[in-house]
């Protein structure tokens, strides 16, 4: 029914905001729980604001009566104490959230993680996922738990923009190892749908989101230049030269441009699925239509991320 109210954290962020245009123009109400709220409002005030405070638990489940479904994309990308956020706080506030959902009576939570995160033991990013995932199976929450492998699409393509802008910069490109490991990008766009058809379902579920082409890391690479009429020399570096570099490179972009654990994880496989893929969108076509208008510009994830614990 299209008066059913639905909320989403962070619809001022990137899976957010997709997730919650296409509830719009389902013709949703749409509430978003979010800590960036002096961002400028895709939305036009078409979406309702209220904080992401996980300090105000009794604020949190005030904001979440009278929902249907909960979409939760809310988690931080890496441990920075001084800032007052890691991945151990990331999944207490999760907890939180969950035991805010049930006490407010929501019907279903759709929760975010990532592909693969019991591949990773000890890395606290997936371990974090993992122990974030347990706790909403056992929450006793009607739950759809999605794993999408690395997004692209929506305007916000940190990854696939940041790559572009460095071999616009750079003569030479370096990948990890020797770049045969595998990845498997989906478009924003089949990410948000499938989020939504599963917040729909009464079935508990643990689902892949991938997209339906698989490259290994070089040929996406490669693919990336080719559609921007630029041509590198693509090398191998060591895994430890690539992290330095990017950590150089962040000290003048005033960024966090790559962390050990995001490389590890691309060298073990972990951005792409064994799973029947649920995405429709390609990456090959995405990328042949809009590859000349990448890498322009550097895109600050650090600039954008502003997190409450």
């Amino acid at each position: 029914m299209s008066s059913q109210l639905h909320v989403v954290t962070g619809a001022f962020g990137y899976s957010g905001r997709w997730i919650a245009k296409q509830l719009l123009s389902e013709g949703k109400q749409v509430r978003t729980l979010t800590n960036a709220a002096t961002r400028d409002d895709p939305f036009d005030g078409a979406v309702e604001v209220h904080p992401l405070n996980f300090d105000d638990y009794e604020s949190l489940v005030d904001s979440l009566r009278g929902a249907d479904v909960l979409y939760n994309t809310y988690w931080v990308r890496y441990n920075d104490n001084q800032r007052n956020f890691n991945h151990g706080i990331a999944v207490e506030n999760c907890k939180k959230l969950f035991d805010a959902a049930a006490e407010a009576g929501v019907r279903r939570v759709v929760h975010f993680s990532v592909a693969k995160p019991d591949q990773a033991p000890g890395w606290t990013y997936f371990a974090g996922k993992v122990e974030t995932e347990r706790l909403l199976r056992e929450s006793g929450q009607s739950y759809a738990i999605v794993r999408p492998t690395v997004f692209f699409g929506g305007g916000r393509n940190v990854l696939i923009n940041n790559i572009a802008w460095i071999m616009r910069k750079i003569p030479i490109f370096g990948v990890f190892g020797f770049g045969k490991y595998p990845i498997q990008p989906v478009h924003i766009r089949d990410v948000s749908r499938v989020s939504i058809e599963l917040g729909a379902s009464d079935e508990n579920i643990t689902r892949d989101i991938a997209g339906p082409e698989r490259f290994t890391y070089r040929e996406f690479v490669s693919l990336i230049g080719k559609s921007m009429g630029v041509r590198r020399l693509i090398i191998p570096i060591p895994p430890i030269i690539g992290w330095l570099a990017g950590q150089m490179l962040g000290i003048f972009l005033r960024d966090r441009v790559i962390t050990r654990a995001e490389i590890r994880g691309l060298m073990n496989g972990l951005v792409a699925s064994e799973e029947e893929p649920l995405g429709e969108i390609t990456f090959s076509k995405w990328i042949g239509e809009n590859g000349s208008d990448l890498g322009r510009e550097y895109q600050n994830d650090l600039q954008e991320r502003r997190y409450n614990r």
